[in-house]
Order: C-alpha cells, then structure tokens, then sequence
C-alpha cells in the first residue's frame, strides 16, 4: 500500500494548522480619508489636508510667519503694501499653481527679518484684488506652494 495519501493528508493538515485563522473570514477594515487626521475623535469636524482644486497641501494662517497675517489684512484692505511689487501680476510660470488665465493671481511680499531684499517669501492669491479666498503661500521663491486654508 502507498503511504503517499497518508503523507499528502498529514501535509495538509499540518497547513491548515500553521495558517492565520483571521486570514480565512472577512476582517473589517478602517480605512482612514484624506479628510481625518489620527487625533481626530467622534463629533469633531476633520480638516482636509490638502486643497482639491489645487492639490497643495493646506497651510493654517496661524502655521504661516509672524511676518504674514499682516500682509494677508493688507491684501483685504486693498493696501497700503510696504513694496512697490506688491499686487503686479503673477504669471505662474512654475505651473505650480492651478492653471488659470493671464492676470489671475497676484503676488505680495512677506518681509523676511534680517533681508536686505523683498526675500523668497510670498503670498500669491487668485481673483478679485481684495481677495483672500484663493491665496497660497511660498517660502522659496515660487519653487513650491501651499494652499493658506481658508
């Protein structure tokens, strides 16, 4: 008589004993949206991460340089602005920023401690010229972007 069905079905056996018993039924799983942060508890509203129009991460005002809620009334108020620059069109050549027409977006200067120049730091905001719906936030020169969230 073969011994090899005795040794498939001890081989089987033994599978099926070393085998994730969580693995053979359905787990229910988490899954965490864009839109939750890991702190976040039950009744609390979630802040999205990052803008869906844009794709940039969001930045809070409060998050932003010292320098820069100033700058962000003085857009409001329509001025005054501490640099002649300030409110000229921004042409969005880095194509960073959402694509829009000539003249959409405009740039202001947040003032860097210490520079003997407007710096890197600006703020660029879409629309209207007392605007602050749509505005980002640069710390290097247009090399990148964050959404101020609104």
């Amino acid at each position: 008589m073969s011994r090899l069905p005795i040794i498939l079905a001890a081989l089987l056996l033994t599978l099926c004993a070393c085998a994730d018993p969580s693995e053979a039924r359905p787990t229910q799983t988490t899954v965490q949206t864009p839109t939750q942060t890991s702190g976040q508890t039950a009744g609390q509203t979630a802040q999205p991460t990052r803008d869906p129009h844009s794709g940039l991460r969001y930045i809070r005002a409060s998050d932003l340089p010292r320098e820069a809620p100033p700058v962000l009334t003085q857009i409001a108020r329509g001025g005054p602005f501490r640099y002649e620059r300030d409110g000229v069109t921004f042409g969005n050549r880095e194509g960073i920023l959402p694509r829009q027409p000539r003249g959409t977006y405009r740039e202001y200067t947040v003032p860097t401690p210490g520079s003997r120049d407007r710096g890197a730091r600006r703020i660029v905001c879409a629309g209207a010229s007392r605007s602050t719906d749509e505005c980002y936030y640069t710390a290097d020169h247009y090399a990148s972007f964050r959404r101020i969230q609104p």
